[in-house]
């Protein structure tokens, strides 16, 4: 990807107008893995979900006599209120239950309301259709993303299957979740880059550009609390020794534990601290091979913001992590 194309993303983050929209087969490939999740489900796409112009609902209508969903409500934003696929109506609310049938639904099914405020997916007329059990599927906007996942944290009893910034697990907001098993990466995209439909006025210049005019945007991955993404998260021995390598794992300054710079680096034999790349995050679960402990960042003050430095030097972001006592 060239560097207009990461220009305008960061200037889209600073102006909160990055509604990227996922591509249908995106979504496909991820949520035909969940179909017994989604079986008897209420679906909930919160994020300026509009049918017709979103691939999360479209799939949703698609699948739901097949899957046996039980319903799809989905939601818009305020018109004038900078989104990028703004069609000039007043927010919206969207729904269709199941009503049998096998095949597929379609947007005329969907009864509509205006809703009296903005749409905003944690304003009080959308949050309070988190009931338990609910399942939330959508694209976040990448610059409310921390917000969104606040949201999340607010409602335990609430499933969810997003598409976010892979650095989202570092927040504040999004680092209880993983600790407390509830934020997984899910089961596709592993590669840390999607494809998003763009608005017309977005560069189409550098790598990365589909011939629908689709751009790839990195460090993409889903996130999600649904159980069923913890099936690929095993792990390899690497075949690599601490003993006798000492060298190669350098210790941080303030924190006793060894800086690995490579997943493929992890030694099998090392039982203490050891701060690894975020990457190490999509073959991670909450009962495997690691103990996630926290993120060396660069704030201060226990795991979860301690700076990884070496020699003085700042390293990257990196996950804390040790190994489980006999694996």
């Amino acid at each position: 990807m060239g560097a207009s194309q990461h220009g305008f993303l960061n200037n889209a983050q600073r102006a909160k107008a990055d509604e990227f929209y996922t591509t249908y087969e995106a979504i496909d490939a991820e949520l035909k893995h969940y179909k017994t999740d989604l079986r008897d489900r209420h679906v909930l796409c919160p994020c300026n979900d509009r049918p017709g112009k979103s691939m999360f609902v479209q799939w949703i209508l698609d699948h739901m006599g097949e899957y046996g969903i039980a319903s799809l409500t989905c939601t818009s934003y305020e018109a004038g209120r900078d989104t990028l696929f703004d069609d000039g109506t007043q927010a919206r609310r969207w729904h269709v239950g199941n009503d049998g049938r096998t095949g597929a639904y379609a947007t005329e099914d969907l009864t509509s309301r205006p809703l009296d405020g903005d749409g905003s997916f944690d304003g009080p007329e959308v949050e309070t259709l988190l009931e338990p059990g609910t399942l939330v599927l959508t694209n976040p906007p990448f610059s409310l993303a921390t917000r969104f996942m606040r949201m999340i944290g607010r409602h335990p009893d609430v499933d969810y299957l997003i598409v976010a910034n892979q650095n989202l697990i570092t927040s504040n907001d999004t680092l209880p979740l993983v600790m407390a098993g509830r934020c997984v990466a899910g089961l596709t995209c592993h590669t840390g880059g999607m494809f998003f439909h763009m608005p017309d006025s977005y560069p189409r210049t550098g790598t990365g550009i589909r011939a629908d005019g689709a751009i790839n945007v990195p460090a993409i991955t889903w996130l999600t609390g649904l159980k069923t993404a913890w099936a690929d998260k095993t792990w390899t021995p690497t075949g690599r020794t601490y003993e006798g390598h000492e060298d190669e794992y350098p210790k941080y300054d303030t924190i006793d534990a060894i800086e690995v710079s490579s997943i493929r680096m992890i030694p099998d034999d090392h039982t203490g601290l050891m701060g690894v790349p975020i990457s190490l995050f999509q073959r991670w679960r909450p009962d495997g091979e690691f103990e996630l402990v926290g993120i060396l960042s660069g704030g201060t003050g226990g795991y979860d913001k301690a700076s990884p430095m070496i020699g003085g030097r700042r390293k990257y972001n990196r996950l804390l992590i040790r190994r489980r006592a006999g694996r």
